[in-house]
């Protein structure tokens, strides 16, 4: 039966707005939802992804370092520190920059915080040994003895540094110079 009148064939099409504006207007704003969260997954998905491959290829560079190069980093980051021989070094270093050391002292150790890609065979955190230098001479001199802690076979890092200047034109100055030590790999030799 279809309806002939006039006032029927307005409330049949009000009755088909309604079911458009009820039923599938709403289902296809959560068909667009859905859709829209799928996109961003395959976006999310595809970084991951990227990432993975990236970090796959870093792992891969770090377990083919030579082994010279382990055994280099072994001497860079020697197994030990020896309290009485790095100032000792300083000294050395300080005697050839021409700089005249006031006072040097072993201030202690504690677990470094560096965030450095370690090979995995090294698995333990280095320890930093810190040592307070205050040392007399002019900017040039100190300025070389930096340098040659920077050329220094094992890592003197001068973590804090106050230059002061003195009587006769000197500088003083007063640093914090830290090195690390890590324990060797089970199957590994010391080389300090």
């Amino acid at each position: 039966m279809i309806p002939k009148g006039l006032f029927s064939q307005i409330a049949l099409i009000l009755l088909s707005v309604l079911v458009i504006f009820t039923y599938v207007k709403p289902a296809l704003l959560v068909t667009k939802s859905i859709e829209d969260k799928i996109t961003l997954y395959q976006e999310q998905q595809q970084k991951v992804t990227n990432v993975n491959k990236k970090l796959a290829h870093l792992k891969d560079s770090v377990a083919n370092v030579a082994s010279t190069d382990k055994l280099h980093l072994l001497t860079y980051m020697p197994n030990t520190i020896d309290t009485i021989a790095v100032p000792r070094d300083i000294s050395f270093i300080t005697d050839e920059a021409g700089v005249i050391i006031k006072d040097i002292k072993y201030v202690g150790a504690h677990k470094a915080a560096i965030g450095v890609v370690a090979d995995p065979s090294l698995q333990d955190a280095p320890d930093a040994h810190i040592f307070s230098l205050v040392v007399d001479g002019s900017y040039s001199q100190i300025k070389q003895t930096l340098a040659y802690f920077e050329e220094n076979e094992y890592p003197l890092e001068v973590h804090d540094l106050v230059i002061a200047k003195q009587e006769g034109g000197f500088l003083e100055a007063t640093m914090t110079v830290y090195t690390y030590n890590r324990a060797l790999p089970e199957s590994g030799t010391s080389s300090q």
